[in-house]
């Protein structure tokens, strides 16, 4: 399968955000309360926030594509530093989604190669993210893209909290790549 990674555009904004409904549904469906998830998705993953942050460039999106569609993105913002990175100049991946028809065919490891290439060449020097405690196969990635956890943290959606991981990376030119 050939899998090419770009930088969003607002061409993209539907996919993006049908991407990131089913995907975050699919994780959490099953733990979040019905009218916390309605909210949650239709504020996370609303085609006027996706598109309103590619124009302000408040993220940034990278899209994978795969036989001419997309098949996943990534997410990366500046926000503030958790505290155990007070010295870095960090960067958090929001979301890394692949699309269902696409997981196990290694869009992830290169949209995380694509996010972490662009953080290194824009000079931060570590990347962090939260992931759902109960996800291991999600921390199983990260840890295998060489990030360590450094806390747990509660994740509020709606009324309903949620134990994410935090994780990091110290980031280095040459050393960007996901495995």
């Amino acid at each position: 399968m050939n899998c090419s990674i770009r930088i969003a555009t607002t061409d993209d904004v539907d996919a993006i955000a049908e991407i990131g409904r089913t995907t975050f549904a699919r994780a959490y469906g099953e733990i979040v309360l019905p009218g916390d998830m309605t909210s949650y998705v239709a504020k996370h993953f609303s085609p006027e926030l996706i598109r309103s942050e590619i124009v302000s460039k408040a993220a940034t999106y990278f899209i994978a594509e795969a036989d001419q569609a997309v098949a996943g993105y990534a997410k990366i913002a500046e926000t503030a530093n958790p505290e155990q990175l007070a010295h870095e100049k960090t960067i958090e991946l929001q979301r890394l989604y692949v699309a269902a028809g696409h997981c196990g065919k290694g869009i992830g490891d290169k949209l995380f190669t694509a996010v972490t290439q662009s953080a290194v060449a824009s000079a931060y020097t570590a990347l962090w993210l939260q992931v759902w405690e109960k996800n291991a196969g999600a921390i199983a990635f990260y840890e295998k893209a060489g990030l360590q956890r450094f806390g747990i943290e509660p994740y509020l959606i709606g009324t309903t909290a949620n134990p994410v991981v935090l994780m990091y990376k110290i980031l280095s030119p040459g050393h960007e790549s996901a495995t």
